[in-house]
């Protein structure tokens, strides 16, 4: 999915995907970082295409040729039907120069695989964008999948390249910055940058040795939470420490 010279506008799009794609047991945990993630996702959506797996979501696409497209899911025994929207894209003041119908969900974390089927203009049917199939014995019908890769989460360590990697997990646009013994603490030195929604690095060339660290938001410092290994200081305070080998 890419952007291109068209402006992509619907007026009620969001409060219609917070309501069908969650459930109220999602909703109790959905936040900031979340609707950013899904904002960006549906405002990238620019022609069909297969189903795309992003920040915890999966973005499934139809032509804009059918009336009504649904979808319907085997981790929800295909007792819902959620309707796809249409999006339309302008070029240019109100002229219409194409659409897309879309639909987006945040699927359960614990799943590798999601089988699903869509509805299209009244016909059951595979999704005609995603050429992964599974035949299904207990319904003795031939189902669409998409498989969810598990990704570990970034974590500050060494890289290869002889730099070490150091990652901050946290609200979105902070100005996020890094102080420690390799640079006698000066915590305006180096600034983090924000790779995704919530998500801030910094690559450091570091030599072999042991380094304590600590993150900034403005005068607070932030131990890394990622990192288990940490020392306290005669006043109290806490530093998170990594070594390079």
């Amino acid at each position: 999915m890419k952007k291109t010279f068209a402006f992509l506008i619907f007026i009620n799009l969001f409060a219609f995907c917070t309501i069908s794609a969650f459930s109220a047991e999602d909703s109790s945990s959905y936040d900031e970082l979340t609707e950013y993630a899904r904002q960006n996702l549906i405002m990238s959506i620019d022609e069909p295409c297969a189903p795309v797996v992003q920040d915890g979501f999966i973005v499934f696409t139809a032509a804009e040729t059918a009336r009504f497209v649904g979808i319907a899911f085997d981790y929800e025994n295909f007792r819902i039907i959620h309707p796809f929207q249409r999006m339309a894209h302008y070029e240019s003041g109100d002229e219409v120069v194409g659409s897309v119908l879309f639909y987006i969900v945040r699927y359960p974390k614990q799943l590798e695989q999601i089988s699903y089927r869509l509805v299209i203009d009244g016909l059951w049917t595979t999704d005609p964008l995603n050429a992964n199939t599974v035949y299904d014995s207990k319904t003795n019908v031939v189902l669409s999948t998409v498989k969810i890769e598990k990704l570990p989460d970034p974590i500050t360590e060494r890289l290869e390249n002889g730099y070490v990697r150091f990652v901050y997990y946290g609200k979105t646009g902070q100005n996020i910055r890094l102080g420690g013994t390799f640079n006698n603490w000066d915590s305006y030195m180096y600034s983090l940058r924000e790779v995704k929604p919530g998500l801030y690095q910094i690559d450091l060339p570091l030599p072999p040795g042991t380094y304590y660290y600590n993150f900034y938001n403005g005068i607070n410092a932030i131990i890394d939470k990622k990192n288990s290994n940490r020392v306290f200081s005669p006043d109290g305070k806490t530093a998170s420490v990594i070594t390079v080998k």
